[in-house]
């Protein structure tokens, strides 16, 4: 063999054995990080983390296993044909059913922290065509602004249904929160042309947009801006679910 092409032989067995150790290094890790989450603590926000969440939790299992398939595949790219086909087909199946279950469990989270984060959803930011907007419980919740009426902060949004017909009422403990952290309990509605109590419940109709402005405590000065709005209500369920969109801005 050339001298040429044996060290070319040897530098791509040096690299895949580094792709292997790699892989094989990371899969270790991300086990004892699964155990730890899953098993060890029950919710891992006590680490201080903000960025450990139960959907960070799945990208993760899903970004390291498509790169254990790839390492795996590349390592196998020179066994027999037989052999090698009989490993694809069991590498595809295997990373068919994991992806399977990481869907299942991004959809319905089955330990403990992330069936309670599956209930808040957080906006932090405008979408790519500049709205604020979140789905829950098959519901779209469009932020549309929120704005001082004398000292009375209100937000208004737009909702709509995107399932069969229902009646829906927000729960008393929705809030706004001002500049020093404090809770502005809210206490009163608009639907549509309707005013009404905290209380009050009203139809939505399927695909149809609903305006919607909640009115909050009075305040002693006007707001410049709320770190975020709380909105609370049970799901069709009869689930308590959490909708907080942040940094909003007063007009």
């Amino acid at each position: 063999m050339p001298q040429q092409d044996l060290s070319l032989s040897t530098s791509s067995s040096r690299i895949t054995s580094m792709l292997a150790r790699a892989m094989a290094g990371l899969s270790i890790l991300l086990g004892a990080m699964w155990a730890l989450i899953t098993y060890a603590v029950p919710d891992p926000s006590v680490f201080g983390f903000s960025f450990i969440n139960w959907r960070n939790v799945v990208l993760l299992v899903s970004t390291f296993s498509f790169l254990g398939a790839i390492s795996i595949g590349w390592q196998i790219r020179n066994l027999p044909p037989v052999l090698r086909g009989v490993l694809q087909f069991f590498l595809v199946a295997g990373l068919s059913a994991i992806f399977f279950i990481l869907g299942t469990e991004y959809a319905k989270p089955s330990f403990e922290f992330a069936k309670v984060q599956s209930k808040i959803v957080e906006n932090e930011g405008s979408n790519l065509l500049g709205k604020r907007m979140e789905v829950l419980d098959n519901i779209r919740f469009e932020l549309i602004g929120c704005e001082n009426i004398g000292r009375l902060p209100s937000c208004s949004f737009d909702l709509t249904n995107l399932n069969v017909d229902r009646e829906f009422r927000f729960e008393g403990s929705t809030q706004l929160f001002d500049e020093a952290g404090g809770a502005l309990n809210f206490e009163s509605l608009r639907v549509s042309q309707k005013d009404g109590d905290r209380w009050m419940a009203f139809q939505m109709i399927r695909n149809v947009p609903t305006r919607v402005t909640l009115t909050f405590q009075q305040t002693n000065n006007k707001l410049t801006k709320a770190p975020a709005v709380k909105l609370i209500f049970r799901s069709s369920k009869g689930e308590e679910q959490i909708l907080k969109f942040s940094d909003i801005a007063m007009r």
